[in-house]
C-alpha cells in the first residue's frame, strides 16, 4: 500500500507455522549444561568446540555466537578456545523465582552455512537467602476469657531458596502462656500455630511480646525472626466502683443555674468500651430531676433551676454508674441547701378602701400583713411609709398593720395620694418590698373649663371640599366626672355681616372645626370668631377662645392677556422694517393673573411661528424680538402663536396670536439690547478688539465684586448696639408661608428680640426652685406603758413590740442603719433641700412571734370535700353570739392570701370555699395544717385558726419513667441483682406505696428493699442464665401497689436488653472458594467476595477480613475490603508468570475471634502477549552492485500458549528482499538482487509477526537498509528565473534575496557552490552592483541604487557540485528598483523667483466661487509619491478665499463687501502623497478692484456654501456678551436692593435693626412685580406701663404694582397666643 498499489496486498511468501509442543532436537541429550548460582564472571561452563566436534578456527570462521531466549547475554563464547564462560553472576532466585529446576534456554548461531544449535543451562541453588517474615511485627488480639488449648495460626516466613535450603522449622521464645505447633499445608509448605497453654487475664497483664523464629535446612542453617505482639482483649468482668459511697455537699440557695454542686467519680478496671462509665440518676423523684442534671461523662452534678431553702432544705440523690457492658454501681449524694437572704419581704393586703370623702374624719383605708420567707436575721423586718402624708400606720397582732387617715382631706388641694408602704428585712444584703396604694378624694364642681390657647390660627386652602376638617380647639376642666365633661359651641360673631353659620361648624364633643362650604381667596381672605366651652356641672361653668381663619390661595385663575387684544375684531398687526437688526423689539405681550403669589408669576413662550427661528419671546417680560437679520427671502407676513403660563400647580395658561408685517422703508429707531452694546462698530481686526473688550468688562466686574465684599465686611465689623439690643447680620433662608396675602412666595425673615428697660419692675428669667415639703417634728403618743420608745438622730419614733430590753440597743442600731439608707436616697431625690424632719414614721421590728392573746382554734377536714362543706361553727368555738360576728365585720384571712375558707356571718359556720387537695397544699408533709386568721373590728381583733387536711387514697402509684431500660450481659451469673426505679405515690400513711410485683417469666423475680428514709424500692433478681443468641431482649411489666382500700396500682415496662459477649467465632459460608479470572482483568476489578457471619452482635459481630499466611506476591497482586470481603486486583495478572494463587482469608470479629477460608484463584490465559522479534545481526549499507546478500538474522517467539502462541512472519510485497526460515523460529532477510541507489537510496523494511490467538496480536520490527551512491546527478535550481525587488537609496551590502539549487546525490556529490556568470550586456557594471555568497546563494547590493537612473537589470547565476567529474547548472535573476519619495513638489505657477510678486485682480462684485487663480506644480517621483494636494495656510482675511485640494484653484468663499481690505496675501502649501510627505509653499497676492469686468465662473458645488465665520470670533462675542450682561445685572440688582432698603428703613419701639442681606428665591428683573421679594421682619420686646409682649410686625415689602391690593400694615388686629405674646 505504501508503494502506491490499490490492490489488496498478497503475501509474497507464506512463512511457517511452528508448533511449540511435540518438537525436539534429534540429539536430545546434547546441549545440557549446569552451573552453580553466584559463580564468578568468567567461570568455565563447557568447551563448545569439543561438544560440537568442531575445530577452534572453524568457530571463528563461521562466526559462532550465543543467543539466549530472553535476549540477555548470560554466557560468553571464546571463539579462539571454544570455551563457554559465564558473562555475569547468575542469581537463581532472580532468574527463576520459586521454579525448580531453574533452566535457561539459548541457541548457538553459525554462518557459512547458516546453522542453529539449541541448548539449555541449569542453575543450581545454594543457601544464600535467610527466611524473611513479611511483617516484622504481627499483632494478635486474644480475648482474656479464651479457653486453654485454643490455637492461632500465624503468618509463615518466606525463603527464596528451595529444596533443603527452604524453611524446615519454627520456634518461639520461652513463656508460660503459649507454645508453637507446626502443620503442613496442601501446597507442601509448613506454617506455625500458636497454642494457648494458660488462661489470660487483661487486668494482670494487658500485652505479651513473643519472638517467632523460622529456620531453613541449609548448612549452616539460616534463620529469620518476627515479633508476635499479643494484645489481650478485655471482657466486661469488672463493675464500676465509686471513690465514695456517700458524697456530702453544701450549696447556697442563690447559686446560679448551671453551677456545679458536686462531682462523683467511678472507675472501671476494664478497658475500651467496658471502661467507659456513664452516670445517671437512679430512683430520683421528679423534683430532683427538674432541679439537678448530671453530666453522663464527667459525673458533674449541675443546677437546672434555682434552689429555694424555704421550700426544700436538703436533697438525697442516688447516682448510678454503668459501664459499656451493662455492669453498674451506685452511690448517694447528700445536698444541703444553705439559706441566703433571697426572699424580699411580702406584703399581703387583706382589705382596701381607696375612695375617701373630703369631709371624712380618721378612716381605715387598708389592713395588711407582712412576712418574710427567710429565717434568722434574714427574716426580721421593719415597716414604714413616706413622710409628709396625712396618713398613719398602726401595728396590730402578728405582723398585721392598719393604714388610716390622719384627718379630713381636701380634694382641691390634692385629689390623689400615692402611698408607698416599704418593708425592709435585716438580712445581708438588705431586701425591701414596696407596695403602692392610691387613695382618691371625691370632687365638687369648682373649676371652669380652660382652653389650651387664648387664640387659634387656622389655615385652609381655597376651593376646599365642604365639611373639610380645618382644625380643633381644646379645653380642659380640672374637675372630675361629669364636672369635667366639656361641650363646645360657636358664639355669635362680632361682625354682623359675617355669615358664620354658613361658613363653619364645630363638633360639640371634641372641638373639631369644619368648613361648611368652599372658600374663595379672592372673595374672603380671612375671618375670625369666638368658641365657647361649657362643663356639665351644677351650676355649669364656661370660657371662650378666639379663632382666626386664614384662606390660602390656589391656582384657579388662568392668565388674561391685556395686549394684544383678542376680542375677535381685526387682528393686531405689528410692522417691522426689513433693515431691523437682531433683537429689534417687535411688540410686548401684556398679561395678568387673578391669583397671587407664585400662582401669579407669568412666563411667555413662542409656540408656533410662520418661520421658526426668525422671532423670539423673552420668558419673563413677554417682549417679542427678532432673532436674526431679515433678508429678502423672508416672507412679508408672519403669524406668531404665543403661550402665557403661570407658575401654579397645576399651571394654567392662555394663548395669543400676533401678526407681523415686514415692510421696506419703514423708519423705526433701533433699540439694541444691553447685550448688543458690545457689538458696536468694529475695526479691523475684529478679534483684537473683542479680546480687549472682554478683558476690560471682566476686570471691571471682578473689581466691583471685591469692592462690594470689602464694604460689607467693614460695615459688619463696625455694627454697634442700638437701644441695648444688638442684632448680628446673618442670612436666614425663608421656609415660612406668607399668609397675609401681600406676597407670592416664601420670604427670608430676620427676628430681632430686644429686652428694653423701663420704670418699675425688673424683667428677668427665673428658674423656679423645687418646693420641698416643710417637715415638722411632732410628738407621738405611746400606746401603753409596755412599749418602749427610742428616738434616733433622724427624729423617728421607734416602737419595739414584745422585745426584751436587752435587745433594744441592737435593734435600734439596725433600724437607724436602714433609715440612714432610706433617708439618704430621699434626700438625694429632693435635691438636698434642708434637713428632713420626719413627721411620722413607725418602725416595727418583728421577731416572728406575736402577742399570745389567745390559743389557736383547730379544725380538721378530709381532702377533696366539695365546696361549701361544713368545717365547724366559729361563733360557738369562740363563745360569741352570731350577730356579734356580723356587727364586728368578721372575715377570714389566709396566710397565703388564698380564700380556702369562707365565713357565714349569719350562722357563724366556717365553710370550704373550694375543694382542698392535700398533696397540692402540703406535698409529703404530714400532718398537713393550714393557718388562718379571723379579723374583727370594733374593737380590732385577730384570732388564729389551724385547719388540718386529712389524706384520702386519691392518687395511684406513678413511675416517673413509663419504660425502664436494663442492659444485662449474657454471661451475668444467676442471682445477680439489678436495682429498678421506684414508683411515686403522693398519698401518705397507709395510702402510700406498699409492694411491687413483676409479670411472670422464667428469668427474673422481684425482691423489695427499704432504704434509710423508709422508702421501698424494687430489685430485679436473675433466676436463669441469659443467652443473647437465643433471646436478645425481654419485656416485663413492673406493678406498684399502695395500701389504700381499695388499693391503687401503677405499672411500668421493664425492657431488658441482653448484652452480647464474644462467645461465637466467625464462620465462612464456604470453607473453600474456587474462582477463575482472565489474566487481562482490569485493575480494581472484583475477583471474588467471601462472606462470614458471627452470631454475636454489636462490635463482637463486626467482622473484618484480612489475608492470612499470604506471600508478598499475593499482597502486591490482590487486596481485600476489610468490611465487605471483596477481593480485587491491585496489579496485573500474567498467566505466563503465575498460573494460580492460593489465598487464606481470615475473618476476625470485634472481640478477636477468627475463622479462616481458602480461595483458589486460577488465572486463565488470554492472548495478551504480542509476538517478540529479536534481531541477532544486521548489515547496512549495501553497495549498489552487490548480489543476493543476507541483510539480517532474527528470531521470533510468543509467551502465550496454545493457539495464542502460534505465529507466522511476513514482510511487505513489492520489495527487492526475501524472507527465509532457518531453524526453529529463526529467519534470515536477504536481497533479491543488485540494488540501484538512483532508483531508491533507502529501504524501510517492516517485519510483521502475527499470532493465531483471538484477537490476533502482531509485532512489527522496522529495518532500514541504505544503498551507497555515485555522482550521476547535476545540481538543479528551484526556479529557472528569480525576480527580486529593492527600494532605491538602499544601504550598501543590503541583502536582496537568495537563489537555491539542490543535488540528489549524497555526500560530496551533493555539495553545491554558487557564482555570478558574466552579463550579456557589456555596459552593465554587474561586479559593482551585486555580489553572491558561494555557499548559500545569498545576493547583496554593493551600492545604493537610484530609481530615476536605473529601474531594472538582470544577470545569470551558476551552481556546481563537488563530484568527480563536477556537474553544474544556471538560472536567470531579474532585479526591479522601487521608487522612494525623495523629490519635493516644484511650483510652476505662480513663479517664485524673487522678482515682482504675482498679483491677481478680483472685482468686488464677484460672486462666491469666483476663480481667482490656479497653482500649477509638478513632482519628480512616480506613483502615489507624485500625487499632489493643495492647502491654504494663511490669508489676510480668513474665510474670504479658499483653495481646491486636488487642482489648486483659488476661489472666493463668500460675497465681497466694502469693509473687506483691498489687498490680500495668500500663503498656499503644495504637498505630495509620499511617506514621509514632502511639500513646497507659494505666495499669491490678490487685489480687490471696482469696475473690473470679469466673467463669473461659479462651481456647482460652491453655490450652496453659506458664508462662514471664524469660530474664534463667535466664541469671543459670546463670552463678551455673557460677562457684560452678568456685570450689568449685578449692578442693577445691587442698586435696586439698596434703594428698597433705604426707602423702607425705620425704627419700631426704640429698637434699631442693622441692614442685612436676605436674598429671596428669585429676583425680579422685568419690573412687572411677579417674582418674590426679600423681606425683613422686626420683632421687639418693649417695656411700658402695660403687659410685656412680643409683637410680630408685617413684613416691610418693596413697592407693589397697582394691580396687587395693598394692605394697611398698621391695621392688623392684635391677638395673644398661648405663649403670652401679642401677635400682629
Amino acid at each position: 500500500m505504501e508503494a502506491g498499489g490499490l490492490r489488496c496486498p498478497r503475501p509474497r511468501q507464506v512463512l511457517f507455522i511452528f508448533l511449540f509442543w511435540g518438537v525436539s532436537l534429534a540429539a536430545s541429550g546434547f546441549g545440557r549444561y549446569s552451573v552453580t548460582e553466584e559463580t564468578e564472571r568468567g567461570s568455565f561452563v563447557a568447551n563448545l568446540a569439543t561438544a560440537l566436534g568442531l575445530g577452534n578456527q572453524e568457530l571463528v570462521a563461521r562466526g559462532a555466537r550465543v543467543v539466549f531466549d530472553d535476549n540477555k547475554q548470560h554466557l560468553l563464547l571464546d571463539s579462539h578456545t571454544g570455551d563457554l564462560l559465564t558473562n555475569e553472576k547468575l542469581d537463581r532466585e532472580k532468574l527463576c523465582g520459586s521454579t525448580e529446576p531453574c533452566m535457561l534456554y539459548f541457541q548457538i548461531l553459525m554462518d557459512n552455512p547458516f546453522q542453529i544449535y539449541r541448548a539449555e543451562l541449569r542453575i543450581r541453588d545454594i543457601n544464600d537467602h535467610s527466611p524473611v517474615f513479611q511483617d516484622k511485627e504481627t499483632v494478635l488480639k486474644i480475648i482474656e476469657n479464651t479457653a486453654e488449648g485454643t490455637t492461632f495460626r500465624l503468618e509463615r516466613a518466606q525463603d527464596s531458596d528451595g529444596g533443603l535450603n527452604g524453611i524446615q522449622n519454627y520456634t518461639i521464645n520461652a513463656n508460660s502462656f503459649f507454645h508453637i505447633k507446626i502443620n503442613d499445608s496442601d501446597a507442601g509448605m509448613i506454617y506455625p500455630e500458636l497454642v494457648l497453654d494458660k488462661a489470660l487475664d487483661r487486668e494482670k497483664q494487658q500485652e505479651l511480646s513473643l519472638t517467632l523464629t523460622a529456620l531453613d535446612g541449609g548448612s549452616p542453617s539460616r534463620s529469620g525472626t518476627s515479633t508476635i505482639r499479643i494484645v489481650i482483649l478485655d471482657v466486661n468482668d469488672n463493675a464500676p466502683q465509686f471513690s465514695q459511697a456517700i458524697y456530702q455537699t453544701q450549696v447556697l440557695e442563690n447559686s446560679p443555674i448551671g453551677s456545679i454542686i458536686a462531682k462523683v467519680s467511678a472507675g472501671d478496671i476494664d478497658s475500651g468500651v467496658y471502661a467507659d462509665v456513664s452516670y445517671s440518676f437512679f430512683d430520683a423523684s421528679e423534683d430532683i430531676r427538674t432541679t439537678f442534671q448530671i453530666n453522663p461523662f464527667s459525673g458533674e452534678i449541675m443546677l437546672r433551676v434555682l434552689l429555694d431553702y424555704e421550700l426544700v432544705k436538703s436533697y438525697k440523690i442516688n447516682i448510678q454508674a454503668i459501664d459499656g457492658g451493662g455492669l453498674f454501681a451506685r452511690c448517694m449524694v447528700l445536698v444541703e441547701v444553705l439559706d441566703t437572704n433571697d426572699n424580699p419581704p411580702e406584703l399581703i393586703v387583706s382589705s382596701l378602701s381607696n375612695h375617701v370623702p373630703e369631709n371624712s374624719p380618721e378612716t381605715i383605708l387598708a389592713v395588711f400583713r407582712i412576712k418574710d420567707r427567710d429565717s434568722g436575721e434574714n427574716g426580721k423586718m421593719i415597716c414604714y411609709i413616706q413622710d409628709n402624708l396625712p396618713f398613719l400606720l398602726r401595728p396590730s397582732v402578728e405582723n398585721f398593720y392598719i393604714l388610716m387617715t390622719e384627718g379630713a382631706l381636701d380634694r382641691e388641694r390634692q385629689a390623689e395620694y400615692n402611698i408607698t408602704i416599704t418593708v425592709t428585712d435585716m438580712g445581708t444584703p438588705r431586701l425591701q418590698t414596696q407596695h403602692n396604694i392610691t387613695v382618691l378624694v371625691s370632687d365638687v364642681n369648682d373649676n371652669a373649663p380652660a382652653f389650651t390657647q387664648t387664640s387659634y390660627t387656622l389655615f385652609i386652602r381655597e376651593n376646599n371640599s365642604p365639611a373639610l376638617h380645618m382644625g380643633s380647639v381644646s379645653a380642659t376642666d380640672t374637675d372630675a366626672g361629669a364636672n369635667a365633661q366639656v361641650t363646645y359651641s360657636l358664639l355669635p360673631p362680632q361682625d354682623p355681616s359675617l355669615p358664620l353659620d354658613s361658613l363653619v361648624s364645630i363638633n360639640a364633643d371634641n372641638g373639631h372645626l369644619f368648613a361648611l362650604r368652599a372658600l374663595d381667596f379672592e372673595a374672603l381672605q380671612a375671618f375670625e370668631f369666638l368658641v365657647g366651652a361649657t362643663d356639665r356641672g351644677s351650676p355649669a361653668l364656661s370660657s371662650q377662645a378666639l379663632v382666626r381663619v386664614q384662606v390660602l390661595d390656589a391656582n384657579d385663575n388662568a392668565p388674561f392677556v391685556l395686549y394684544p387684544l383678542q376680542n375677535g375684531s381685526a387682528p393686531c398687526t405689528e410692522l417691522v422694517p426689513r433693515a431691523a437688526e437682531p433683537g429689534y423689539l417687535v411688540s410686548k405681550v401684556v398679561a395678568v393673573d387673578g391669583d397671587s403669589g407664585q400662582n401669579a408669576w407669568l412666563s411667555y413662550q413662542l409656540l408656533k411661528a410662520t418661520e421658526p427661528g426668525l422671532f423670539g419671546v423673552w420668558a419673563h417680560n413677554g417682549e417679542v424680538r427678532t432673532a436674526r437679520l431679515l433678508s429678502e427671502r423672508d416672507a412679508a407676513k408672519h403669524r406668531l402663536l404665543l403661550l402665557v403660563k403661570d407658575n401654579g400647580e397645576p399651571p394654567l395658561s392662555a394663548s395669543v396670536t400676533l401678526h407681523v408685517l415686514l415692510v421696506d422703508g419703514f423708519s423705526q429707531p433701533y433699540l439694541p439690547l444691553p447685550e448688543a452694546a458690545a457689538d458696536a462698530a468694529q475695526t479691523d481686526p475684529l478679534t483684537v478688539y473683542l479680546v480687549i473688550a472682554l478683558a476690560s468688562v471682566s476686570s471691571l466686574f471682578l473689581f466691583s465684586v471685591l469692592a462690594f465684599i470689602a464694604v460689607r465686611l467693614c460695615r459688619r465689623s463696625r455694627a454697634g448696639l442700638v437701644g441695648g439690643c444688638s442684632v448680628p447680620e446673618a442670612h436666614f433662608p425663608g421656609h415660612l408661608v406668607d399668609v397675609s396675602g401681600t406676597g407670592t412666595l416664601s420670604q427670608s425673615y430676620q427676628y430681632e428680640v430686644c429686652l428694653t428697660g423701663g420704670s418699675g419692675t425688673t424683667s428677668e428669667f427665673k428658674f423656679l426652685k423645687p418646693i420641698l415639703p416643710n417637715i415638722q417634728e411632732q410628738g407621738f403618743e405611746r400606746n401603753g406603758e409596755e412599749t418602749p420608745v427610742v428616738r434616733n438622730s433622724f427624729g423617728f419614733n421607734f416602737y419595739f413590740i414584745g422585745i426584751a430590753e436587752t435587745r433594744l440597743p441592737e435593734l435600734q442600731s439596725g433600724a437607724e442603719a436602714i433609715l440612714q439608707e432610706a433617708l439618704g436616697k430621699g434626700a438625694m431625690e429632693n435635691g438636698g433641700a434642708g434637713t428632713l424632719r420626719i413627721r411620722q414614721v413607725l418602725l416595727f421590728v418583728l421577731l416572728g412571734m406575736s402577742q399570745a392573746e389567745s390559743e389557736s382554734e383547730r379544725f380538721s377536714v378530709a381532702e377533696e370535700m366539695q365546696s361549701g362543706s361544713l368545717v365547724g361553727n366559729l361563733a360557738k368555738n369562740l363563745g360569741l353570739e352570731v350577730g356579734e360576728l356580723f356587727s364586728r365585720g368578721a372575715r377570714v384571712v389566709s396566710s397565703n392570701n388564698k380564700n380556702h375558707l369562707q365565713l357565714d356571718l349569719n350562722t357563724g359556720d366556717l365553710l370550704l370555699s373550694e375543694a382542698l387537695d392535700r398533696e397540692e397544699l402540703c406535698g409529703s408533709t404530714e400532718p398537713c395544717v393550714l393557718h388562718f386568721q379571723v379579723l374583727m373590728k370594733n374593737p380590732l381583733q385577730f384570732l388564729q385558726i389551724d385547719l388540718q387536711v386529712r389524706d384520702v387514697n386519691d392518687h395511684s402509684p406513678v413511675f416517673l419513667e413509663k419504660e425502664m431500660l436494663l442492659e444485662i450481659p449474657e454471661n451475668s451469673p444467676v442471682g445477680s441483682v439489678f436495682l429498678l426505679e421506684s414508683a411515686k405515690d403522693l398519698d401518705v400513711g397507709i395510702n402510700a406505696l406498699k409492694s411491687y410485683t413483676i409479670s411472670p417469666n422464667s428469668h427474673f423475680h422481684i425482691n423489695m428493699r427499704v432504704n434509710p428514709d423508709n422508702r421501698i424500692y424494687p430489685e430485679l433478681v436473675l433466676n436463669k442464665l441469659l443467652d443473647y443468641e437465643q433471646q436478645s431482649e425481654l419485656s416485663l411489666i413492673l406493678t406498684a401497689l399502695d395500701g389504700g382500700s381499695p388499693p391503687r396500682s401503677g405499672t411500668a415496662s421493664v425492657r431488658v436488653v441482653v448484652l452480647d459477649i464474644n462467645d461465637n467465632t466467625p464462620e465462612f459460608e464456604q470453607p473453600f472458594y474456587e474462582v477463575k479470572i482472565p489474566e487481562n482483568s482490569l485493575l480494581g476489578s472484583l475477583v471474588v467476595t467471601v462472606s462470614a457471619w458471627d452470631l454475636d452482635s454489636g462490635k463482637n459481630g463486626e467482622i473484618s477480613y484480612t489475608f492470612s499466611q499470604a506471600s508478598e506476591d499475593i499482597h502486591k497482586t490482590f487486596e481485600i475490603n476489610q468490611k465487605s470481603g471483596e477481593v480485587s486486583l491491585m496489579a496485573s495478572l500474567d498467566f505466563e508468570t503465575i498460573e494460580s494463587y492460593s489465598i487464606i482469608i481470615q475473618a476476625t470479629d470485634g472481640g478477636g475471634l477468627f475463622g479462616k477460608s481458602t480461595v483458589k484463584i486460577q488465572v486463565t490465559d488470554v492472548n495478551d502477549n504480542a509476538p517478540e522479534v529479536t534481531v541477532s545481526s544486521i548489515t547496512s549499507p549495501i553497495p549498489e552492485n552487490s548480489p543476493e546478500t543476507v541483510v539480517a538474522v532474527f528470531s521470533i517467539r510468543d509467551r502465550d500458549s496454545g493457539d495464542n502462541g502460534r505465529m507466522f512472519c511476513s514482510i511487505p510485497e513489492d520489495l527487492r528482499f526475501t524472507l527465509k526460515s532457518s531453524g526453529k523460529n529463526y529467519y534470515t532477510l536477504e536481497t533479491g538482487g543488485a540494488l540501484d541507489r538512483e532508483s531508491q537510496a533507502e529501504y524501510n523494511i517492516t517485519i510483521t509477526v502475527t499470532d493465531m490467538g483471538t484477537p490476533r496480536l502482531q509485532t512489527q520490527h522496522n529495518i532500514t537498509v541504505l544503498v551507497s551512491d555515485v555522482n550521476d546527478n547535476a545540481p538543479a535550481f528551484t526556479q529557472t528565473s528569480y525576480t527580486l525587488f529593492i527600494r532605491e537609496n538602499n544601504s550598501p551590502a543590503l541583502h536582496m534575496g537568495s537563489v537555491s539549487a539542490t543535488d540528489t546525490d549524497a555526500g560530496a556529490n551533493a555539495q553545491v557552490t554558487y557564482s555570478l556568470l558574466p552579463p550579456q550586456d557589456p555596459s552593465l557594471p554587474l561586479d559593482s552592483l551585486v555580489s553572491i555568497n558561494a555557499d548559500n546563494g545569498h545576493l547583496f547590493a554593493l551600492r545604493a541604487l537610484d530609481f530615476e537612473a536605473l529601474q531594472a537589470f538582470e544577470f545569470l547565476v551558476g551552481a556546481t557540485d563537488r563530484g568527480s567529474p563536477a556537474l553544474s547548472s544556471q538560472a536567470l535573476v531579474r532585479v526591479q528598483v522601487l521608487d522612494a519619495n525623495d523629490n519635493a513638489p516644484f511650483v510652476l505657477y505662480p513663479l517664485q523667483n524673487g522678482s515682482a510678486p504675482c498679483t491677481e485682480l478680483v472685482p468686488r462684485a464677484a460672486e462666491p466661487g469666483y476663480l481667482v487663480s490656479k497653482v500649477v506644480a509638478v513632482d519628480g517621483d512616480s506613483g502615489q509619491n507624485a500625487w499632489l494636494s493643495y492647502q491654504l495656510l494663511k490669508a489676510t482675511e480668513p474665510g474670504l478665499f479658499g483653495v481646491w485640494a486636488h487642482n489648486g484653484e483659488v476661489r472666493t468663499a463668500r460675497l465681497l463687501s466694502e469693509r473687506d481690505a483691498a489687498k490680500h496675501r495668500l500663503l498656499l502649501l503644495v504637498k505630495d502623497n509620499g511617506e514621509p510627505p514632502l511639500s513646497a509653499s507659494v505666495t499669491l497676492h490678490v487685489l480687490l478692484v471696482d469696475g473690473f469686468s470679469q466673467p463669473y465662473l461659479p462651481l456647482p458645488e460652491a453655490a450652496a456654501d453659506a458664508a462662514q465665520t471664524d469660530p474664534l470670533t463667535v466664541y469671543l462675542v459670546i463670552a463678551l456678551a455673557s460677562v457684560s450682561s452678568l456685570f450689568l445685572f449685578s449692578v442693577l440688582a445691587f442698586i435696586a436692593v439698596r434703594l428698597c432698603r433705604r426707602s423702607r428703613a425705620g425704627l419700631v419701639g426704640g429698637c434699631s435693626v442693622p441692614e442685612a442681606h436676605f436674598p429671596g428665591h428669585l429676583v425680579d428683573v422685568s419690573g412687572t412685580g411677579t417674582l418674590s421679594q426679600s423681606y425683613q421682619y422686626k420683632v421687639c420686646l418693649t417695656r411700658g406701663m402695660g403687659t410685656d409682649e412680643f409683637k410680630f410686625l408685617k413684613p416691610i415689602i418693596p413697592n407693589i404694582p397697582p394691580q396687587c391690593p395693598r394692605k394697611d400694615i398698621e391695621g392688623s388686629p392684635t391677638f395673644r397666643n398661648s405663649f403670652g405674646f401679642d401677635i400682629q
